[in-house]
């Protein structure tokens, strides 16, 4: 390796045998492009046959001459010693030649990556070698010989230069990379002598026929997009299984699925699309597409498979038989297979046995009567996640944050046709803002159709209209429902009877619009909610109303059992919805709604609700405070002043208690702190002090009052009340520090005590246990076993917000301390995986490029770049600071990546002038290569 370590080595024994066994590989790949470029020039050269691996690497032989080819990969140039052993072979070859054993002129080549040595080009140039005996490398000047390709630098140039002559070739549906790949594999096969004539040889005469049976093989495919994008955990189109059903909606993407897979698959792969094909005529229209295709080598065996009289079916199985014959396995993918009869399509399958089948089917009954008859069970494209969809609108000219790429992927469930169609309508009607787009999409306000209101409204309208309605109040919840859940959902919001509602529960799961997940949840799918919500508007109001209020009811009653941030998120958009004021104030001022990472703003319907004036005194305290909670958490001190004199307000005219007092009084400490006002900190602390009911009341307010001092930076006054806190909440857990060392948080729930606030009391441990983390690092006495305590505890309280927060303080603190490895492993096993869970998606950029960083510091530069390219489409989106904040860190993975490069060219090859070549051979300047 010359100039770089970027690239990971795998982890293997011995690095040395792992370099020698790449190296022998390579050097086999290599000889094999070299013969599938004989391939491709042979017809234009006049070659009768190529043969491989005999008395040469190659042999080409032609009417008049007979070439030899001896090829030659290494690291560095050719010296003598190395063609001696092939020269004296070359001698035997041409008396061969020269007694009339062998027929033809003889001529012998070199073909080699390297140049000649400095030895080896003087006996060139002097003319030692025999004058029948040529030597070719990538720097030679003489014309190679037509029937020869030129010699390449590496198997990159190899595949290039084969690729390029593939495409001259007369054929369009199969890609050149392709073809040139599957000729490597049979030229590797005849080398191996394994064909079934053992000859080692290409004739001439059966090129053509070896080029079409590899063109016929894919040639009814589709032509995948020209830049295929994977979705989420795609399956492969191979398997074990015989037949497999592929559902989907139309327009998520099965064929080019199916297409992309074929073009890499190293079985036999055959496409057919049904069509509007008649149920009866599938059979005898399939046997004779197959049998035309893969039987065109034996004619009488095609004669018996289309006997005249007889049945699809019969000639089917005959055609089965014929492949077992011949001990070949199909693989046939069956397009648009729903809308075949169910009984045509089960008597193809059962008439075969040695053809495998994908159906890729849109939602039907068809579909859920074929898996009822035959057991199957569909499997589904999964999308696009979002990194692909922010890859996709960027190459389409649009931008968004990620939170818009998010909402985008959520809209279209992902699905490619979808997002796309979504893209380019926000690129020329938002000038490509994509969250403009999605906020008028949510409010159902988009002046022009996207391809997936176009597709799916006419699947929505093929429904009657009590499937329909019941849709229309299923899309109402974004997440999965049981299907009690369901079925109370209908019955409060139509009126159904229990019965009546299980009878549309299955009707609505026919159409195959409604997933269905592990445990029998169920869930409209994503890109049919949008026209399921659009529904809603030509519904009785009363009904939506009765719906909101049944899911409402059933959410809380589960999130009394298990704490699930999708539902709570869920249940904060119906309060909304249903204009609940009361509910909204007080998840206001909760810390672990904001914990949650919900992208939901409450603050606009409190504002409303102010602006209105229609609220009781205290209710308008409450709104006001958790306005202020909210505000002094994002840093939001511009209406400050004004809501504190609105607070201030209230108190004086009305006598509230002492929960009211005193939550102005800690806002107003923290917000005091920040100016840098001490005196009003210690005047507001006094007031407040001795009023306290109980412990809890102390704990908390003591907690708020050390925020203060660390902002005033009264470290040591900090350290103390952090500790007194912590302590205060090690015993209501009935635990000590010493106790949590060394256990996961599944442990700490077994040992601790757990009263009726015990989430609430984890969560405030865990903020104290930071504060206290931060604190000591700012005092110059980091504590990092603090942090570590922190995350458990925010962890059993379900604050990943703050978890994540915490862990990206926690890395930083390891890569202060040059440990970029514990850096490493607390953003793999702790932050990234909770980012991703609880669908951070607003720290999405800032948590993988600092990630990208750490990677960098740790020396894998190529993965550091790749996490930094896949995050160039979320640029954009970023506002100016964290825009810079990231452009800094790329620079700086840059600049540690480069620093590398030269370290290693150093190493390799010590001191290097500007001026001088560059030792990695690339024949320019250092200071334009390595040193660049």
């Amino acid at each position: 390796m010359h100039g770089s370590d970027e690239i990971k080595i795998p982890e293997v024994l011995d690095a040395a045998q792992l370099v020698r066994i790449e190296s022998v590989h390579g050097g086999f790949l290599y000889q094999h492009l070299y013969t599938v470029g004989c391939l491709l020039l042979a017809e234009k050269a006049n070659v009768d046959v190529v043969m491989v691996e005999l008395d040469e690497d190659i042999e080409l032989i032609t009417e008049q001459e007979r070439i030899y080819v001896q090829v030659k990969t290494r690291s560095k140039p050719i010296i003598p010693s190395e063609i001696s052993g092939a020269l004296e072979r070359f001698d035997d070859l041409r008396k061969e030649h020269v007694e009339g054993r062998r027929k033809g002129e003889a001529s012998f080549f070199f073909v080699a990556n390297q140049p000649a040595s400095v030895m080896l080009q003087n006996t060139i140039d002097n003319n030692e070698l025999p004058p029948d005996v040529f030597f070719f490398c990538p720097q030679s000047t003489t014309k190679i010989f037509p029937a020869l390709p030129p010699a390449w630098e590496s198997l990159t140039d190899a595949a290039a230069w084969c690729i390029a002559q593939a495409e001259k070739l007369n054929f369009s549906l199969l890609s050149p990379d392709s073809l040139i790949w599957k000729l490597a594999g049979l030229v590797q096969l005849a080398a191996t002598g394994s064909t079934a004539d053992k000859q080692h040889s290409f004739h001439i005469n059966d090129l053509p026929g070896l080029f079409e049976q590899l063109i016929v093989q894919l040639q009814d495919f589709p032509t995948p997009p020209a830049y295929y994008r994977p979705q989420k955990q795609e399956p492969s189109l191979t398997s074990d299984d015989r037949v497999r059903i592929l559902c989907g909606l139309s327009g998520a993407g099965k064929t080019a699925w199916a297409a992309q897979a074929a073009l890499h698959s190293t079985q036999l792969c055959a496409y057919y699309d049904t069509g509007d094909l008649p149920g009866p005529a599938l059979a005898s229209t399939l046997v004779r597409e197959l049998a035309a295709k893969f039987s065109t080598s034996d004619r009488d065996g095609l004669r018996k498979i289309l006997l005249p009289g007889a049945s699809g079916y019969e000639a089917l199985k005959t055609f089965d038989t014929s492949l077992e014959q011949q001990g070949i396995t199909l693989l046939l993918v069956l397009d648009n297979a729903h809308r075949i009869p169910v009984e045509n399509l089960r008597d193809v399958l059962n008439a075969t046995k040695n053809i495998s089948f994908v159906l890729l089917c849109q939602p039907h009954d068809n579909v859920r009567e074929l898996e009822a008859i035959t057991g199957l069970q569909r499997q589904t494209l999964l999308g696009w996640d979002i990194d692909t969809v922010a890859e996709a609108v960027d190459k389409l000219g649009g931008f968004a944050t990620a939170q818009g790429y998010e909402q985008l992927r959520s809209y279209t469930g992902g699905l490619p046709l979808y997002v796309q169609s979504a893209a380019k309508i926000a690129v020329t009607e938002y000038a490509g803002n994509v969250d403009a787009l999605c906020a008028e999409l949510q409010q159902q306000e988009n002046s022009a159709e996207t391809a997936q209101e176009v597709i799916l409204s006419r699947v929505y309208q093929g429904f009657d209209k009590l499937v329909q309605d019941s849709l229309a109040l299923f899309s109402l919840a974004d997440v999965g429902l049981s299907r009690d859940e369901v079925s109370k959902l209908l019955v409060d919001s139509l009126k159904l009877t229990t019965k009546g509602a299980a009878a549309i529960i299955k009707k609505m799961r026919s159409t195959g619009v409604v997933e269905v997940f592990g445990n029998q949840t169920l869930k409209v799918h994503d890109a049919i909610r949008a026209l399921g919500l659009q529904h809603l508007e030509f519904m009785d109001p009363v009904s939506e109303n009765n719906g909101l209020i049944a899911l409402k009811d059933m959410l809380i009653v589960s999130l009394h059992q298990n704490r699930d941030t999708s539902r709570f998120a869920l249940l904060t958009q119906i309060f909304i919805k249903l204009n609940d004021i009361m509910a909204l104030i007080d998840l206001s001022g909760e810390e672990l709604f904001y914990e949650m990472g919900i992208n939901v703003d409450i603050l606009a319907s409190l504002e409303r609700a102010l602006t209105a004036d229609k609220l009781e005194p205290v209710h308008k305290f409450w709104a006001l405070d958790g306005i202020v909670f909210s505000e002094i958490r994002e840093g939001q001190t511009e209406k400050l002043v004004q809501r504190f004199e609105a607070m201030e307000v209230l108190l004086a005219e009305h006598e509230f208690g002492y929960r009211e007092q005193t939550a102005y009084a800690m806002k107003r400490i923290l917000f005091s702190a920040g100016n840098g006002d001490a005196h009003e900190v210690e005047r507001l602390v006094e007031q407040v002090s001795t009023k306290f009911p109980n412990a809890d009341h102390e704990r908390i307010f003591d907690y708020n009052h050390a925020i203060a001092l660390w902002r005033l930076k009264k470290y040591k006054k900090v350290d103390l009340l952090c500790l007194k806190v912590i302590e205060g909440y090690y015993d209501l857990l009935g635990i000590r520090s010493q106790d949590v060392m060394g256990k996961n948080s599944d442990v700490l729930w077994t040992i601790i005590n757990r009263p009726e606030n015990v989430q609430e009391y984890l969560k405030h441990i865990a903020d104290a246990l930071d504060l206290y983390a931060t604190n000591r690092e700012a005092w110059g006495k980091p504590t990092p076993f603090a942090r570590i305590h922190s995350m458990k505890f925010y962890n059993m309280a379900g604050a990943p917000d703050s978890m994540v927060r915490v862990g990206q303080d926690l890395a930083d603190q390891f890569i202060d301390m040059k440990d970029f490895k514990g850096a490493r492993e607390v953003m793999e096993q702790h932050v990234l995986p909770v980012v991703n869970k609880a669908g951070l998606v607003g720290k999405l950029v800032q948590v993988r490029s600092q990630y990208a960083l750490i990677l960098a510091l740790g020396g894998h530069h190529e993965d550091a770049n790749a996490e930094m390219r896949r995050l160039e489409p979320y640029v954009e989106g970023l506002s100016g600071e964290q825009r810079q904040e990231v452009e800094q860190q790329s620079n700086y993975i840059a600049q540690l990546s480069y620093n590398a490069s030269k370290r290693a060219v150093i190493r390799s090859f010590g001191s290097v002038g500007r001026n001088e070549p560059c030792p990695c051979s690339s024949g320019l300047k250092y200071k334009k290569c390595h040193g660049a």
